[in-house]
């Protein structure tokens, strides 16, 4: 037997204290309730943190959205977490082991586990979890865990028994998994899977509304819940690793407002600030409370494919495109996109990105307006002429990039109409059939150029009504995109493996289902007494080693 620890890339946020900063609390709430040695009463230490507006869904079942998974990783923990250090490592299960062949991995679960009311936590809760997550009635929003356990996409799809899943729990204290090929990071994967109550899941479909019934396993739980207004949360005295949790009070603040965040900011009402505006990087630009990274994610436009059917249409639109006048105009720091595998993934000790672009054979997204016009000549659309004008669905508060993208698709005679939605619906309208370009975007799990290529594999999402993916997209080169992509998950040489995702890229990038925007950079402003931040390059913000110095 051998024990392998997956290493996740983070950087940490650990900044010490400044005079004249703040006070203790910085925008939290004070209590008389502790002493310090020398008899003084200390403050609670509470961290106001905000991340933008209410995320659609507030459980981890329904929603798979970046700003919702930190939520869901501060109160939950799986059978691995990110540790202080980045790396990820055994969390509920106090250690693992992995079978020779690499497809066993078998993880041994800590001593007296609880649930965030004290009830006992066990094996059985992760497999019947699990079991609950594949169920197709249930609609779970993650799909990546299906690739890895043996025959778990099969009884997603009705195909054989639960007893058959590579996922069971032998004993109260013993979780095996048993994998459809070897994976060298599982462990990361291990992280972004976690148990649920059903007890109380399957009685109440309203449980992630009442703090009563909002029964977590992580660091911190609910005390109170407050639509539109936040996640209120405290120290979860059952947590295993209690002991080492240093914050009072976790506060999960919605701002549908960027400027308005930034006013919380700037008086304190917030002191750990994530969902920036060009107006909050421009006046912490020199500042040590602002921090800057790259994420493994990427900003991109899906097409439905069945109402733009003609590649050459969509490749106009593509290079039509000045991606580096948009983030001006937007004021986004992140950096143009050329393709799908964002900075941040790793083939070797190089960036993916960086390798995949020097090879031959590898056409890159570019802005070349004559291209596009000449592009849309060539399927009989010269100047535009003979195209309906598109519909473009994006967030409310994301219309200075749709008028942007107007202003740019207009210069090769494209017209578009621009519909926005609030957040809280915006989804649902990408399972209708009202509209033709959709703004979206992805953050990946692991380091992996998996972790953004899946999206457009053909299982990732089957409606009722027979489409295939937001983009609908299924004609013969998506059928080779799909045999490649499930080759990945075969192959075992990993320089083969890797040329199979530039393979597959190269398909994505030339018959443009989608039409890659940007690649994220993260930017988040902590107070400068906040200490011990983990902000991974996945996006996710941790508090479980977080502390603020008084």
């Amino acid at each position: 037997m051998k024990k392998v620890l997956a290493v996740v890339l983070v950087l940490i946020l650990a900044m010490s204290l400044l005079a004249g900063c703040g006070g203790s609390n910085s925008g939290g709430e004070s209590s008389g309730g502790g002493e310090s040695s020398g008899g003084e009463a200390t403050a609670e230490k509470v961290i106001n943190y905000s991340n933008g507006p209410q995320p659609e869904a507030l459980d981890p079942i329904s929603s798979n959205y970046l700003a919702y998974s930190t939520v869901e990783y501060n109160l939950w923990n799986g059978l691995a977490r990110i540790g202080a250090n980045g790396v990820a490592e055994p969390a509920c299960a106090e250690s693992y082991d992995i079978s020779e062949d690499g497809l066993t991995w078998t993880f041994h679960l800590r001593d007296g586990l609880k649930w965030s009311d004290g009830a006992d936590l066990t094996a059985t809760d992760f497999a019947e979890s699990f079991r609950y997550h594949l169920e197709p009635e249930v609609n779970a929003r993650g799909y990546s865990l299906y690739l890895y356990v043996k025959n778990a996409e099969k009884f997603h799809n009705g195909e054989c028994d639960w007893e058959e899943v590579g996922y069971k729990a032998p004993d109260e204290s013993t979780v095996v998994i048993t994998l459809e090929n070897p994976c060298t990071y599982f462990l990361d994967i291990a992280c972004t899977y976690v148990p649920y109550r059903l007890d109380i899941i399957e009685k109440d479909p309203n449980w992630a509304k009442n703090p009563e019934t909002y029964i977590t396993n992580g660091p911190f739980r609910v005390v109170k819940i407050e639509d539109q207004s936040g996640f209120y949360c405290e120290k979860n005295p059952y947590y295993y690793d209690a002991d080492n949790v240093k914050i009072d009070k976790l506060n999960f603040l919605w701002i549908d407002d960027a400027a308005v965040e930034l006013a919380s900011y700037k008086n304190g009402t917030i002191n750990v600030s994530d969902n920036l505006s060009p107006e909050s990087e421009k006046t912490y630009a020199d500042s040590p409370e602002l921090f800057k990274g790259e994420r493994i994610g990427v900003r991109y436009l899906t097409i439905n494919t069945e109402h733009i059917p003609d590649v050459r249409v969509r490749q106009a639109l593509a290079y039509a495109i000045d991606r580096d006048m948009l983030l001006t105009i937007t004021g986004e720091p992140h950096n143009p996109a050329t393709a799908f595998v964002p900075y941040g993934i790793h083939w070797g000790d190089e960036q993916w990105r960086t390798v995949a672009d020097k090879k031959n054979g590898y056409e890159q997204v570019t802005f070349d307006l004559e291209k596009a016009k000449k592009l849309l000549e060539e399927a009989g659309y010269p100047n535009g002429e003979g195209l309906p004008t598109y519909t473009y669905i994006c967030y409310n508060t994301n219309k200075a990039r749709a008028q942007a993208l107007q202003a740019m698709w207009k210069e090769i005679g494209v017209n578009i109409e621009i519909v926005g939605y609030e957040s809280s619906t915006y989804w649902d309208v990408f399972d209708t059939e009202d509209w033709d370009i959709g703004d979206d975007g992805w953050t990946g799990d692991f380091d992996d150029p998996n972790t953004n290529l899946f999206l457009w594999e053909e299982y990732r999402e089957v409606r009722d009504d027979g489409t295939l993916q937001d983009a609908r997209w299924h004609n013969e080169n998506a059928l080779e995109y799909d045999r490649l992509l499930k080759e990945t998950y075969k192959e075992t040489d990993y320089e083969t493996r890797m040329e199979l995702f530039r393979e597959a890229e190269k398909i994505l990038t030339t018959d443009m289902p989608a039409i890659p925007i940007y690649f994220y950079n993260d930017t988040i402003l902590m107070k400068p007494e906040v200490t011990g931040v983990v902000k991974s390059y996945l996006g996710h913000t941790y508090f479980a080693f977080a502390d603020i110095e008084q």
